[in-house]
């Protein structure tokens, strides 16, 4: 009768770790979709269209980039999490999409003495990339 019992409450206790991790994975499911969401709304992009523009223009080459192949570059900071904390972007511009949007495109315009090119690409990748960018957070 007790190996019963203690099968029984096992078996509860699996099935409610197993409802608790369910619920936690939809959550942070959710969440992820809902950061994705509002990234590409504030930025007029879309996100998911940016690791082939990223590695088309070299940004890996100088950024470590979460979920873009081989960007693991040393010259220019990481681009991850962080970036949506911070207060300037380039060190002369305050952060928000539209001047984001503007350093992808046209840097050294804007900082002659940066590293980072200006990469001339268009207005619509940049902002896919400014999307996928403050989706890391």
């Amino acid at each position: 009768m007790r190996s019963d019992l203690a099968r029984l409450l096992g078996g509860v206790i699996v099935g409610v770790v197993l409802l608790v991790i369910a619920i936690a994975a939809t959550l942070w499911i959710d969440r992820r979709e809902r950061v994705r969401h509002e990234s590409d709304v504030a930025t007029g992009g879309v996100g998911a269209r940016a690791i082939p523009i990223m590695t088309t223009n070299g940004c890996s080459g100088c950024h470590t980039i979460p979920g873009v192949p081989g960007a693991q570059g040393q010259v220019g900071p990481r681009l991850d999490g962080s970036l949506a904390g911070r207060v300037y972007i380039g060190g002369v511009l305050a952060n928000n999409p539209e001047n984001l949007i503007r350093w992808i495109r046209s840097a050294r315009e804007i900082n002659p003495r940066t590293a980072m090119p200006s990469t001339r690409i268009t207005e619509q990748q940049a902002r896919d990339i400014a999307a996928y960018l403050y989706a890391l957070r």
